[in-house]
């Protein structure tokens, strides 16, 4: 790529795209404890739960255009209430109500409204989830696979099993292998003439710049410019750890990645809230909620127990005669639809940070354990949203993708009042500030995207056939924050295999113009090249590297975020 033809990331765009791993929201409120949103209530959860268990039904739309249907899925909810409520179940697993279900229903019509149908883009569980059943057409993924092929065909001793994984994992192309590591990956500085002097070693960010951000490594994405029209087009020379000889692979993935752009853009508008984080915990479905005592907070019998009397089971019983200010149901008015402002990303420059990986199962090794609870990157990379394409899979049993969010403590409670939290949101002391928010189905040709303000984590499954081998064969893309400064890109960073280099080097050679020059002179470009490449056993000892300390910064990310205790502290 010429200087001329150099992406400057102009007209970056003016969003608030919040990130998993500061402490601070945009007004640069501290957060503390209070990391997240209000939790949701169990009644809501509940409007989700409802609402996703019914657009996971094969032709929902046109099932919920059916009045019949629609009063045939209202008469099993209602009767699926009742029965908890004849089975004497605690009131926490009670917490829908008619009106509840008849506004999940309503919202069927805005899940329509708010939908790409053309590319059977959907929401999911949950805001900022979105997926699609037919995204990529049947000949791109054809070519998908057949491209795919080539980096699979290569000898046993060439296979790249990830690190840890017991031979399940194998890494066709992963961004922890030949990644940056800074103070010694070189990279041409971004706006400035590509010489030498301007060939220099990548810096990491200021040791007090932001939380969870390492100061080793760095996943390196390439830059991808999208037109006016959407179409997505590499503007760097290469795709990490990708040979360029594998051309037909990148236009594929170019193919790919126009066809999730749409998603993205969904999934960015669902967090791009002014001046919040994690704003999802005010969708307008239910009426303003308090304590369920009231403003008064939890009342306290006049008359004391008698002697004989168990105190515990005495004040117990007291508050069941208590009347209880349970969530009440709005009606609905179009709030899913009025809430949906997609960004618009077309005639951008994004950065994305490129994964082809498969899991094999075996008869000797038939399971999967699945993953952990994790958000992707650290604070360093940016990454704002996750995508997937399961593309290929065989013989093995259904997998979900499970999402949970952080939350602050209830703002409206008397200290120790558990009775009101428990019957609001589930909660008791000392449980942690998190909620899950849902699951999706993992199935072949299935498009998933979602915000990575969302921790996410993959369930188990094994062979549906213990007698024969399964796999599943993914394409992911990382974006990175298209608001902010772009990061170091193989568009600064040339290839550091050396590998690639040595390749390059004897092809070089071979040109009449490299035969005159001087021995000298080539011993220069040799050592050129090589002064900023890495050999495959450099690359496997940083990836060790990087993982432990990712893992490391992953699970202290985790404890301070997801696992805060709950209280029950009087605010």
């Amino acid at each position: 790529m010429s200087e001329a033809e150099e992406h400057t990331f102009e007209n970056r765009p003016t969003w608030i795209l919040p990130t998993p791993f500061q402490l601070y929201d945009t007004t640069g409120r501290y957060f503390g404890a209070d990391w997240g949103p209000q939790p949701l209530t169990l009644s809501e959860r509940g409007m989700y739960e409802l609402s996703w268990t019914l657009r996971n039904k094969p032709e929902w739309q046109r099932k919920a255009a059916n009045p019949e249907i629609l009063s045939k899925w209202r008469r099993e909810a209602v009767e699926q209430i009742e029965a908890k409520k004849a089975s004497n179940a605690p009131l926490e697993q009670c917490v829908m109500t008619e009106k509840m279900i008849d506004y999940v229903l309503a919202e069927l019509e805005g899940h329509v409204k708010i939908a790409d149908n053309e590319r059977g883009i959907e929401r999911g569980c949950f805001e900022a989830i979105w997926y699609s059943d037919r995204l990529i057409s049947d000949d791109v993924l054809q070519r998908l696979k057949s491209s795919v092929q080539a980096l699979e065909d290569v000898p046993h001793s060439e296979k790249d099993w990830h690190p840890g994984s017991h031979g399940q994992v194998l890494d066709l192309v992963h961004p922890s292998l030949y990644c940056v590591v800074y103070n010694l990956t070189r990279a041409y500085q971004r706006g400035k003439p590509r010489t030498t002097a301007n060939f220099r070693p990548v810096r990491a960010l200021l040791e007090d710049e932001e939380l969870w951000t390492s100061h080793d490594f760095c996943w390196l994405p390439s830059d991808f410019a999208i037109d006016p029209d959407g179409i997505v087009a590499l503007s760097s020379p290469y795709i990490n750890n990708l040979h360029p000889v594998h051309a037909p692979l990148y236009h594929v993935i170019e193919e790919v990645l126009t066809a999730f752009m749409p998603m993205f853009e969904r999934v960015l508008g669902d967090a791009n809230r002014e001046g919040g984080r994690l704003p999802f915990s005010d969708t307008g479905r239910l009426q303003k909620v308090g304590c369920i005592w009231g403003p008064d907070g939890e009342p306290f019998p006049e008359e004391e127990p008698g002697s004989d009397e168990d105190e515990d089971e005495f004040y117990d019983k007291f508050l069941a005669t208590v009347p209880r200010v349970l969530p009440q149901a709005k009606e609905y008015t179009g709030q899913l639809e009025a809430g949906f402002e997609p960004v618009n990303l077309r005639g951008r420059t994004v950065q994305c940070i490129i994964k082809l990986a498969n899991i094999h199962l075996t008869t000797e090794n038939p399971e999967y354990a699945g993953g952990s609870w994790h958000v992707e990157g650290m604070a360093n990379e940016n990454i704002v949203a996750s995508g997937i394409y399961y593309y290929d899979t065989e013989n093995v049993t259904e997998s979900k993708l499970a999402f949970r969010v952080p939350i602050a403590e209830p703002e409206y409670h008397k200290q120790g009042d558990s009775e009101c939290m428990r019957t609001l949101y589930g909660m008791k002391t000392e449980d942690f500030c998190v909620q899950d928010i849902g699951a999706v189905p993992t199935r072949a040709g299935r498009a998933l995207s979602w915000t990575n303000l969302f921790q996410h984590r993959v369930s188990p499954f094994n062979l549906a056939d213990p007698t024969k081998p399964g796999h599943r064969k993914i394409l992911a893309i990382f974006l990175v924050d298209p608001t902010k400064e772009p990061i170091v890109s193989a568009t600064d960073v040339p290839p550091q295999q050396a590998e690639w280099a040595a390749e390059a080097f004897l092809e070089a050679r071979a040109t009449s113009l490299f035969r005159r020059l001087p021995q000298e002179l080539c011993d220069l470009v040799e050592e050129y090249l090589f002064e900023a490449a890495m050999t495959m056993e450099q690359a496997k000892a940083y990836r060790l590297k990087l993982m432990v300390e990712r893992t490391a910064l992953s699970s202290d990310h985790t404890k301070e975020v997801y696992m805060q205790p709950f209280n029950m502290c009087e605010h």
